[in-house]
């Protein structure tokens, strides 16, 4: 129930940014690692939406931060807890724009774009670039990107008892295959 209505919400809220062409992904893949010499952390989603404005180059993306699974149940209940404190700060968002878009990179193989944007993680707002890729893979519209933050730019505090086992940078992962909607 709450994934429909996260989704209904997402939507609604795109209606007025978006115009008629849109390309939506309802299970868009996201992680983030981090790697020290203690230990490997990688927490994982493929329940992320993200909605592409086929006229304009707009792109909505939002993950729910309790559908990230770690592969211990103690680091899911620490992320969520601890760290990202999901009751308070539900969900991860970014809104931005495909740097010097135009509708053919959605019918090219995939090619290098920049996305430039507004990224939201545990109630802090930072614009940010990051590099990706976009473009037919297999037949289908296909958007990628990789990139760094550094939990404490987004008010995220490590315990120093721990400190040593998180990386300073996350390295985020996105992948997402999207459907065309309402057209």
């Amino acid at each position: 129930m709450q994934k429909k209505l996260f989704f209904l919400v997402l939507l609604l809220a795109s209606a007025n940014v978006f115009g008629q062409s849109k390309f939506i992904a309802k299970n868009a893949y996201i992680s983030f690692f981090s790697s020290t010499p203690m230990e490997d952390i990688l927490g994982e989603s493929n329940e992320a939406v993200t909605i592409l404005n086929a006229e304009t180059g707009e792109i909505g993306f939002q993950a729910l931060m309790t559908t990230f699974h770690f592969k211990r149940a103690l680091m899911e209940e620490h992320f969520n807890e601890n760290y990202m404190e999901s009751t308070k700060f539900p969900k991860a968002k970014f809104n931005g724009k495909i740097d010097g878009f135009n509708k053919e990179m959605l019918k090219a193989p995939l090619a290098n774009i920049k996305i430039t944007g507004l990224l939201n993680v545990h109630g802090v707002e930072k614009s940010i670039t990051v590099n990706g890729m976009l473009g037919l893979e297999s037949g289908k519209l296909v958007g990628t990107s990789k990139f760094k933050v550094t939990p404490e730019d987004y008010g995220i505090t490590i315990p120093s008892l721990v400190r040593d086992k998180i990386g300073k940078e996350m390295e985020i992962t996105v992948k997402a295959t999207y459907l065309t909607f309402g057209n």
